[in-house]
Formats: structure tokens, C-alpha cells, sequence
């Protein structure tokens, strides 16, 4: 029961963010950190002696930004000198329940194609609707109890 609860509260959280419109937001071409700086009107060079590092540092600091290999320390290192917060977030592209869901539909129907490949070796197969309606309990079942197997490959 404790466990439900706690995923229920995750889930309350993540769901939060799905709501945030991040093509309003979305990463500058040329990163954060350039855009910024050239904002405030700043040269490489300053920014460099903000950071206490050479002005090819802080250009390469730019330059990893802008191709996704710069560290969240880095990142939150510049936004502090610049006088700025870093957030940061992974933004589900549906409610957490959908992905469980899907999650669990795919489980159901390879579990339920075994019993019935089981079955029509046994001359007792299923109707279509009798496994249509095997496959919705056991993907409730899935979700109600959220198995550790669940998000196994």
C-alpha cells in the first residue's frame, strides 16, 4: 500500500511537468550560455574572466553546449556567474499512467499469445472476444500491481 502511495506522489510530480510548453523554451541553436552572454553584451573573453578560465575555454564551454556535451556542473557553474538558475528536467510526452498502461498492454498480450499458442495446442483456444477480454484483466492486473517484471526486456 506504502509503495502505491509513493508512486502515486512520483507520478504527481512528473505529470507536473507535462503541462510546460517547451517549444516556448526550447535550447538556443547556438546554446544558453552564447545566447546569454551575448544578451548581456559580453565578450567570450570576459565571460572567461568571470569563470577564471582562458577565453578558449569559455568559448569550448559555449561550443559543448551547443553539441549536448556539457556537464549539468558546468552548466550551473555559468548560470551562477551570470547571475541565473539552472532547471532542469526530463518531460514525459504523456502522463506517467499512459506510459504504465502501454507498458503493461505489451506484457498482457505477449503473456496472454503464450497461454493461447498453450491453448490451440490443447484444441481449447479462445474466441477472439474471450481474449479480448482476458487481455484488458490482465493488463488491469498489471497495472494494480505493477510487477518488478513489468519493464523487463
Amino acid at each position: 500500500m506504502m509503495n502505491k502511495l509513493i508512486r502515486s506522489q512520483y507520478q504527481s510530480k512528473i505529470n507536473l511537468t507535462t503541462s510546460v510548453d517547451v517549444s516556448k523554451i526550447a535550447r538556443p541553436k547556438e546554446g544558453w550560455i552564447r545566447t546569454l552572454r551575448k544578451s548581456l553584451g559580453m565578450s567570450a573573453n570576459q565571460l572567461a574572466k568571470y569563470l577564471d578560465m582562458s577565453s578558449s575555454q569559455a568559448t569550448q564551454m559555449e561550443r559543448m553546449e551547443a553539441e549536448d556535451r556539457i556537464t549539468i556542473k558546468q552548466l550551473r557553474r555559468v548560470a551562477n556567474v551570470l547571475n541565473c538558475d539552472l532547471e532542469y528536467a526530463i518531460i514525459p510526452r504523456k502522463p506517467v499512467e499512459s506510459t504504465i498502461t502501454e507498458q503493461a498492454k505489451i506484457k498482457a498480450q505477449e503473456l496472454i499469445s503464450k497461454v493461447d499458442d498453450q491453448m490451440r495446442l490443447e484444441d481449447q483456444q479462445l474466441s477472439k472476444a474471450q481474449l479480448t477480454e482476458q487481455l484488458e484483466i490482465e493488463i488491469d492486473r498489471l497495472v494494480e500491481e505493477m510487477p518488478r517484471t513489468l519493464w523487463d526486456k
